[in-house]
């Protein structure tokens, strides 16, 4: 037979759990992890930058002819030393930090750089500055065609739904996560649905509910969050 425990037997309450004790950090290695991270990332940005996408035969990759008897070297050089800045600024934005944030970020960024070939140029023509870059939100990332796409999908789901309340531009909120970039810097608009046929035939407000379309603020995923009454 189990012998009983000594508190059990005194009719003791008993006596706490310890707290499970996570390994300590290496600072060495997890230093190290950051600094490939963030070695990883000015690859990235950089082949980003030297995307050949919609560039014209002989022009640079700002769309611009370049000088006569300048190496390629010299241009692959030059977008090297951008991109590290732009990495640079990028960790200084997140608060020194190679989180979730960061790595969501710099994803987006690199997407947008490769497919938006006005914004790569005004980024290599220096009209665009890194932390300027790194300080711009999806919306400034998109190209025309999807920033038009943004508003007709803005324009339906207003039409789509009416405010309870709040100001239609939304609130801003970080109670909620994007599955497609984990990143938490949303807005949201409440919104209210009914069950016309309910209603109209009971003429009550049985079935009614109220939403919250929420839209992340980095990657534009737009996603629904029911709020039943």
């Amino acid at each position: 037979m189990k012998k009983r425990p000594v508190w059990e037997e005194l009719g003791l309450p008993p006596p706490p759990k310890k707290a499970a004790t996570r390994p300590p950090v290496d600072p060495e290695r997890q230093e190290a992890a950051t600094a490939q991270l963030r070695t990883n990332c000015t690859r990235t940005i950089k082949v980003a930058l030297c995307s050949e996408q919609h560039r014209k035969p002989g022009t640079d990759a700002a769309g611009d002819k370049g000088p006569p008897g300048k190496a390629e070297g010299d241009t692959a050089d030059q977008e090297g030393l951008l991109a590290q800045d732009i990495e640079a600024a990028l960790f200084q934005h997140h608060a020194v930090k190679a989180g979730p944030d960061y790595k969501a970020a710099a994803r987006l960024l690199v997407a947008s750089l490769k497919r938006n070939a006005d914004l790569r140029g005004r980024v290599l023509s220096g009209a665009v500055a890194p932390a300027a870059l790194v300080a711009m939100d999806a919306r400034q990332l998109a190209t025309a065609q999807q920033q038009e796409h943004f508003a007709q999908l803005e324009d339906k789901a207003l039409q789509r739904v009416t405010v309870v309340g709040g100001s239609a531009s939304g609130t801003l909120t970080t109670d909620f996560a994007c599955k497609k970039c984990g990143g938490t810097s949303c807005n949201y608009l409440e919104t209210g649905r009914r069950d016309i046929g309910k209603s109209e035939t009971w003429g009550s407000k049985e079935g009614a509910t109220t939403n919250r379309v929420v839209t992340c603020l980095g990657c534009g995923n737009r996603w629904e969050v029911g709020l039943f009454e």
